[in-house]
Order: structure tokens, then sequence, then C-alpha cells
């Protein structure tokens, strides 16, 4: 009924998971009877093994790495999966994930120490047979502090040969997957007219937060808008029109 598929395994390589749906997301629409899940198409080679995906929230982010996740997970449990017949899959020896919030008042855990405290688990144990999936990275502190962090994680996990996938809305992290080789970056599409997030993850582009122009489009005063773009600055201004630029060589290249 779902289309569920064997996929190809392979003992190295790359993970090449075409058309690929959440499972429960399936199951929840089929229950209500309507509705379409949007697939997606995620590749994660050995030269190129981090995937950094960005763009606004609700975008459907952090739904491609629980996607991804549950796939592999799936394929490891000799289950198939709800995509494609063509795409390929890894035997992994380990799969880590810091998804969510877990920070603790009981034991003195904020926000970021939380995400801290996995990420040093992580560190210590992931290799090069290992998929690592990352919400968020370098949130939870000062932004500039976080991007450095975030960027020299992502950089210690490709040079361990890694399959990393990694969220964001840090611009200094997208700015670093667009310099390193090793690095991809990957957007989400959102159609900012209507305000509704379209689901489709674009390997090669960054994508953009679109968190003042959301802000403005439901109803936040004027005033604050133009007072928001002041503030943002020619760093900011500067950041989006290299976002611009590399969509437009992207562009180029389709």
């Amino acid at each position: 009924r779902w289309r569920y598929a064997e996929p190809r395994i392979v003992e190295g390589g790359a993970l090449h998971l075409l058309q690929v749906r959440h499972p429960l997301l399936l199951s929840a629409r089929g229950a209500r009877g309507g509705g379409t899940v949007v697939p997606i198409d995620v590749t994660v080679a050995p030269e190129a093994s981090v995937l950094v995906i960005t763009g606004p929230n609700t975008g459907g982010k952090t739904v491609a790495l629980k996607t991804v996740g549950v796939a592999v997970l799936m394929t490891q449990a000799g289950l198939h999966i709800p995509a494609s017949p063509d795409s390929q899959v890894p035997v992994y020896e380990s799969v880590y994930a810091d998804i969510g919030d877990e920070q603790s008042i009981t034991q003195n855990l904020s926000t970021f120490s939380a995400h801290v405290s996995r990420l040093r688990t992580i560190l210590s144990q992931a290799g090069p047979k290992s998929l690592v999936l990352l919400d968020e990275i370098g949130a939870g502190t000062d932004p500039g502090e976080g991007s450095a962090l975030g960027n020299a994680v992502l950089e210690a996990l490709a040079h361990r040969g890694c399959h990393v996938l990694a969220t964001t809305h840090l611009d200094a992290v997208k700015v670093f997957a667009a310099q390193d080789p090793r690095l991809v970056n990957a957007a989400v599409e959102f159609d900012l007219d209507s305000l509704q997030p379209l689901y489709t993850l674009h390997i090669g582009l960054p994508g953009r937060s679109f968190a003042i122009d959301i802000a403005c489009r439901l109803g936040i005063p004027p005033t604050i808008i133009q007072r928001s773009r002041e503030l943002l600055g020619d760093t900011g201004a500067e950041v989006a029109a290299l976002l611009n630029r590399l969509h437009a060589q992207e562009q180029r290249r389709m």
C-alpha cells in the first residue's frame, strides 16, 4: 500500500535514499484518509560525507534527519523501507543522534550543556562506519561561539569519515559548509508568498531562515520589521548576498 522496497545494501560507499518518506507520517496520513507525504532524496557520499540542512522553521529539517535515521535502522533490522528500490544503504556499525531538547533541572543541564553532553559522547565513539544526526548544531548559546563550535565538530567528524546530517539556522555554518569540499549544503524548500513549507530537499543549496520576512507576513508591525532589518546590519546583508550568489551558481549548473 505504501510502496516499501528493499534497498541495495553495501559494505561501504554512499548513502543514497531516493523518494524516502517517514513511515509514521505515512501511517498517520493514511489513518486520517487524506494528504500526501512529500518524499525526499538524500545522498551522503564518501568524499562529501557531511550534509548541512538549512531553511526556515517548520520547513522539514528535523523530519529529514529522522526520516534518514529510521530508514537506516529499518534496513539494518532487515525491513523494507518506504523509499525507491534504487536506494542504497551502507552497513553502519553505529548510529548517533542529538535531536531535541533534553535540558534538566534535576541534572543541572541547560539546553546548551545537554547538547554538549551528547556531542561529547558522539565525538568519543563515532568512527568511519558511523551515521551521525545533529539537529540545530551550535544552537542554545552565543551565535558566534556556537557557529565556531559547530563548524569544528563537523570538521572533526568529516575528518573521521563519518556520515553526518546536521541542521542549522546559523549563517556562519552555511558559509563554512560552502567552503569545505567535504561538507555539502542542502535546503528545505519554502514558499514565502504563502508561508507554506514545501518540504522538498535541494542538495547543493544553502537555505535562508526568512525569520524577518515571516514575522512581517505574520503581522509584526512594520516599524519593528524595519528596525530589525537595520539591526541586522551589513554583516547580515553580506551573508544573505553570499547565499543568493550560491543559489544563482547552483541554478546555472542545473
